[in-house]
């Protein structure tokens, strides 16, 4: 129902404001969720710090629209922009909300927030294309969301702040906080130096391809890695002082990442076109290889977060910082090396630099920590070798030799994929990964119905 180029458009937009939204959270929501001990002042103290940096960006954001224009060349991006501008504080005054409902490891709640909310954004959005506004479309999604999950989450968080006054340790807080958000400025220009490049080079319809593309080949790392983030962190965090429980529990947690996310990922690369022609129809099926390509780099980005956390748990967000200035930039030039051959280059280019990353993290995390990273390592090469490689192979080989339409090869790729896990459950260390895994999904699912913090005080 939305053209190609609209979803260009859009992409233009969020590629460069995109950055107000790691500005409006500034590391505060994660200086929070690694402490076990913040108060009540502390924590309205970052509300009220969180809701005024939002303010201010929507602002910015908003006086952005007219130069943001002329460096594309397109004028439609001028009110595209001010209708996006208020998101930000929407989002700068949910932040802390959200914190207090993972802090009392209410997951089911936060289930709520990011199902429901975009579910109903997506409904409006869908009525608004209906009637031919495409480029509106997107925008009340984005907008719509924003509102709606502000208005859920205030009465799920069972929290309120109270009025700013000085309290101890604002200033380690916030420091952490500043550290972490250059991380991610860091990290979010590289995710986005590649929207950028082909908008200016190569216009709206490359681009919508390849956003399109992109944003499929990170919706495994959105529906589960990034809920894993706001478990893990505060978990690991209480067991951090216990080493071998720390680490066991680290290795724990990879196994979604390379049994879950990664199979996920592979397998949907290697019935990359047919899937991107039945989800968004022939026209788009341009974008299926560019997927392909994209859903491979999410596997190292996907098993690259454990170090994220690492770093987080052991309050090390100085050397995260230094190992995106050093790694960070690797990935901007292998993607800006692959603009000479377009969009398929762009995300070969950023594919490799992500397994180079990955690599690096881990190196790094060995020498700032002293965590032994080597299981971390062999476990990762060992599952996606052992399950997730054979299985997207199985899929892309009914992709190549089934003649029939883009359904019936998904489903046989999927059959054909669902096969060789089942043959690799042969293989007794697979069979009790799969016993972790599932005890693990009991524990979240009973984390999501345990009695908030102040109850069990």
């Amino acid at each position: 129902m939305v053209a190609p180029a609209d979803f260009g458009l859009i992409a233009m937009v969020v590629a460069v404001s995109g950055v107000a939204e790691i500005l409006r959270d500034s590391g505060l929501s994660w200086a929070a969720l690694r402490r076990t001990d913040l108060t009540q002042q502390q924590r309205s103290n970052l509300f009220w710090i969180n809701a005024a940096i939002g303010l201010g960006l929507t602002a910015g954001v908003f006086g952005l629209s007219w130069p943001l224009a002329a460096f594309y060349g397109e004028d439609v991006l001028v009110q595209t922009v001010q209708w996006i501008a208020p998101i930000y504080f929407l989002n700068g005054v949910a932040t802390q909300f959200r914190v207090a409902i993972n802090l009392d490891l209410r997951f089911g709640a936060l289930a709520i927030i990011d199902v429901a909310a975009p579910a109903v954004a997506l409904g409006l959005a869908v009525a608004v294309a209906a009637g031919g506004q495409g480029l509106a479309a997107l925008v009340v999604q984005q907008l719509a969301t924003a509102v709606l999950a502000l208005l859920l989450t205030i009465p799920l968080a069972r929290w309120w702040p109270s009025l700013p006054r000085r309290a101890p340790e604002m200033r380690a807080l916030f420091g952490f906080g500043m550290s972490f958000a250059s991380v991610q400025l860091l990290s979010y220009a590289t995710r986005n130096i590649d929207s950028i490049a082909i908008g200016r080079v190569y216009g709206a319809r490359p681009l919508g391809l390849y956003d399109q593309a992109y944003q499929l080949s990170v919706a495994p790392l959105v529906l589960l890695n990034s809920p894993m983030s706001r478990v893990a962190v505060p978990v690991l965090s209480r067991v951090r002082d216990d080493r071998p429980r720390y680490i066991k529990a680290l290795r724990d947690a990879q196994l979604i990442a390379t049994y879950v996310t990664a199979t996920v990922l592979l397998v949907a690369a290697g019935v990359g076109t047919p899937l991107i022609t039945l989800l968004l129809g022939a026209n788009w099926a341009a974008a299926g290889p560019i997927f392909s390509v994209l859903a491979v780099g999410s596997v190292f980005r996907s098993i690259q977060q454990i170090a994220n956390w690492i770093f987080v748990v052991e309050d090390k967000a100085g050397s995260m910082l230094r190992l995106n200035l050093v790694g960070q930039p690797i990935i901007v030039a292998l993607i800006l090396l692959g603009l000479f051959w377009g969009p398929i280059g762009v995300a070969t280019g950023g594919s490799l630099g992500w397994c180079v990353f990955w690599l690096m993290s881990l190196v790094w995390v060995q020498r700032t920590t002293g965590l032994p990273v080597r299981p971390l390592v062999t476990d990762a090469v060992r599952i996606v070798g052992v399950v997730g490689l054979p299985a997207g192979a199985a899929a892309l080989l009914v992709t190549l030799l089934v003649p029939f339409a883009p359904l019936w090869v998904v489903i046989l790729g999927v059959a054909a994929a669902a096969a060789w896990c089942c043959i690799a459950l042969i293989s007794r260390r697979v069979r009790s990964d799969v016993r972790t895994l599932t005890r693990f999904a009991r524990l979240a699912a009973k984390g999501g119905s345990q009695p908030s913090r102040a109850n069990d005080a």
